[in-house]
């Protein structure tokens, strides 16, 4: 193991703390002064598959290039849409659940505001992919303006687990899991919906649904 001031990384990083790559952006979670790097070796790999597990589900990208048909005079028009992702995100996927839910319904600008001042760790991953992705609407979809975006989809889903040994006493191992994390965004053009969520309903809206239920009612074989 090297020694890195703050913390422990394995020999296999050595090639990342050569001088011409200490500041690539790539490598790094933020921009800050006290970044760290991504802790994975999934990640950069060229190969699609490790065994019979996918490293890189390819489906949610293929959104990208669908071909809509041309509208219909009077129609409104379609938005603009680009999907992202990053797959392989060393963290724990309930943690970055948490990260991914908050985001939703924001709009872009506001969604990476309020990353940044986000204290978990996975906010630093959401907040690359959604500055990657607006650049993508940008320069590949057509979208004019890179803040008229808002977040329509934001999950994460379950990538690689590796297992490894921790020792115990008396000669005991035990089995100690590094889990790995995916997560998708989906931006859309325009501004965002005044409620993501359908609002909960007032008093007098269940009530109503109470008097239409009943008033529905049938009487199967009655008089």
């Amino acid at each position: 193991l090297v020694s890195n001031s703050s913390r422990l990384l394995p020999a296999s990083c050595l090639t990342i703390l050569q001088p011409q790559n200490i500041c690539r952006s790539s490598l790094l979670h933020t921009t800050a002064s006290n970044a760290s790097y991504r802790n994975t070796i999934f990640e950069d790999k060229a190969r699609n598959k490790m065994g019979n597990v996918n490293v890189m589900p390819p489906n949610f990208l293929k959104h990208n290039e669908v071909v809509y048909p041309p509208t219909k005079p009077g129609e409104p028009e379609r938005p603009a849409e680009v999907c992202h992702s990053r797959f392989q995100i060393k963290y724990s996927m309930k943690k970055l659940w948490f990260v991914a839910v908050m985001v939703r319904g924001m709009s872009i600008d506001e969604a990476i505001k309020q990353l940044s001042f986000y204290k978990r760790k996975g906010a630093a991953h959401v907040k690359e992919v959604l500055e990657e992705a607006q650049e993508m609407a940008v320069r590949d979809h057509n979208v004019e303006f890179k803040s008229n975006l808002w977040i329509a989809d934001s999950f994460v889903t379950k990538g690689i687990v590796v297992k490894g040994v921790r020792k115990h006493a008396r000669g005991r191992k035990g089995i100690i899991h590094y889990r790995y994390t995916n997560y998708y965004v989906r931006l859309r053009e325009g501004k965002p919906p005044e409620h993501y969520y359908a609002p909960e309903k007032t008093g007098n809206e269940l009530m109503a649904d109470y008097i239409r239920k009943h008033r529905q009612k049938e009487i199967f074989f009655g008089l």
